[in-house]
């Protein structure tokens, strides 16, 4: 039976450990910034899409989206300020330093999950809700009472989520998931990396 390498279990272990630790801060974070239970029927998560889109406010669509989706955005900021970091305290000088804080730079320093959707996706996608908050717009509850949709007199579906939180708009749930993925996935790289370059100090240094 093959057994991993020591690296390879430290590895894996760093991961889910830095994994579960943005995870509790990017809860922590969301349960504070919420301070009290958000729409508690897909009805009133409606209309707080609703609102947003009236006054393009891409701050107040974050805080109508699902929970999930939040998380997921608190956890890509928080990975990026994280992968920053690092390469700031690890890596070498040089052109590949540079290019590696280019990348993690804007996510970093925008201070919040919030802010980064505002930038990234939240502007320019309120105008393609509009829809969402026609006249006839009905509210469709799916079977098991977690999931909803509003459904414009066209027949276009908007997708709502409840947690435990409340309700929210999950139209954007996916890509907020990939977007973590690939954040994740991204500081993990970065740690390697960094390790890999303190070992090859040490070693020019014996």
């Amino acid at each position: 039976m093959l057994v991993p390498a020591d690296s390879d279990k430290n590895r894996a272990v760093t991961k889910g450990t830095f994994v579960r630790a943005i995870w509790l801060v990017a809860t922590f974070g969301l349960l504070t910034q919420a301070g009290c239970r958000g729409p508690s029927t897909p009805e009133e998560a409606h209309r707080a899409l609703c609102r947003a889109v009236a006054a393009k406010d891409a701050s107040a669509l974050f805080k109508a989206l699902d929970q999930t989706s939040r998380w997921h955005w608190m956890t890509t900021q928080k990975a990026n300020r994280e992968g920053y970091d690092i390469i700031l305290s690890n890596y070498p000088e040089g052109l590949e330093r540079d290019r590696q804080l280019r990348r993690f730079e804007r996510g970093a320093t925008l201070g919040s999950g919030r802010a980064l959707f505002v930038e990234e996706v939240g502007n320019a996608a309120l105008p393609t809700l509009a829809e969402a908050c026609v006249p006839g717009t009905r509210i469709e509850l799916g079977a098991d009472g977690t999931l909803a949709a509003a459904v414009s007199a066209s027949g276009k579906r908007f997708p709502f989520r409840r947690g435990t939180q409340g309700w929210g708009y999950a139209g954007f749930l996916d890509d907020a998931d990939d977007r973590q993925k690939r954040a994740v996935g991204d500081v993990e790289q970065v740690r390697l990396n960094a390790a890999d370059f303190e070992r090859a100090a040490a070693r020019a240094a014996r």
